[in-house]
Parts: C-alpha cells; structure tokens; sequence
C-alpha cells in the first residue's frame, strides 16, 4: 500500500503542466478516503468487540445468557413457521379445468374474430406507412410488409395505400410477394380506376 501511494505522489509531482494542482488535490482525496475507510472499520471492530463486555449477567431475559439464547429464538422461529407452513384446509378439487381449456383450445370461438393475430392494436395509419415504404429488401422489412399488407386486406382497408405502393406490389418485379398481395393491389387499383356512375 505504500509502495504504490508513494508512486501516485511521484507520478503527480512529475507533471510541470497546468494539471499539476489538480492532480495533488486528487491524491489528497484519494488519499483521504483511504484513512478514513481504514478508521470507519477499525472503529466498528472495536466496537464489537466492547459491545459483549458491558452487558449485565441476567440482563434482558433469557436471550442475554450465552448458551440459551440461540435455543429460545430458533425453537420460537421454527414453532412459527411450523404453524403457518400447514395448509388448514385441503382443496380436493383439481387446480386446472381441462374442458374449458379443450373448449378454448380447440377452436370453439367465435368464427368471425381473428384472435390469432395482435394487430388490431394497430392504427391504421401506422400501418399504410409501413406497406408505402417499399424501399427496403432485407428479409424481415419484405416479410414486416408482408404481414401488414396481409392484415390491410382482412381488415378491407387497402383502399388507404397509395397507388405508386399499390403499383409496385401489383407488378411484383423482385418476385417478393404473394399472388394473393399481387390480386389484392391489383383489385384495389381497379377500384379506383372505375368511371364514377
């Protein structure tokens, strides 16, 4: 411990710079620190060490005297944990009910609800913006679009793409996407290029 306080003094007194003030204020708290650590744990051993001294024989109850105290506090522990470790009543019935979970499970819902996405949290808006911007190739951007492209078409919402979107799925150039977006697009494009009546 020394040895290397006496580097940081000679390591801090070697600089000529502007530095040289700042690094020995720096030394002096480290070192500071150090002597006060060192003082904190010298007095808290000290005082545990006094602290058995000044107790009075017979003093406090039965948990002063030395050979009894750890008896009483473990025998009055484990009666208490004893007490409330026991279930009082036993419930016989079974925890899970299998025919409702077989009822769920096995597809008895309502058949106009698609309950096996989680996009119907999704704004609209949030989603017309990820099927406009085409111009991403990696494969998870093709397949985000996919998914979102697919879910505007169950939701009958297609109509809110744009065109140039709506063309670049409708050609299908890069062979990314299904023939199902391909029809859906190309209906869309249809739809809006129909004479009014």
């Amino acid at each position: 411990m020394a040895h290397l306080i006496a580097e940081i003094i000679l390591v801090a007194s070697s600089n000529d710079d502007e530095d040289t003030f700042w690094i020995q204020m720096l030394v002096l708290v480290v070192l500071g620190g150090g002597v006060g650590i060192i003082g904190l744990i010298k007095a808290r051993a000290k005082r545990f060490k006094n602290q058995g001294q000044y107790r009075r024989e017979g003093a406090g109850g039965p948990y002063s005297q030395p050979g009894r105290s750890n008896k009483v506090i473990k025998d009055r522990y484990v009666e208490f944990f004893l007490k409330t470790a026991q279930p009082k009543t036993v419930n016989k019935e079974p925890m899970f009910d299998f025919e409702v979970a077989d009822k769920v499970g096995g597809g008895e819902q309502k058949k106009d609800r698609d309950v096996s996405g989680g996009m119907e949290i999704l704004d609209l808006d949030f989603l017309v913006r990820i099927v406009e911007n085409t111009k991403g190739r990696k494969k998870k951007d093709v397949e985000m679009r996919k998914l979102v492209f697919n879910e505007l078409l169950r939701r009958e919402q297609l109509s809110a793409v744009n065109s140039r979107a709506l063309n670049i799925y409708t050609v299908n150039k890069s062979k990314l996407y299904s023939k199902k977006m391909q029809c859906g697009a190309m209906k869309t494009l249809t739809e809006r290029t129909k004479p009014p009546l």
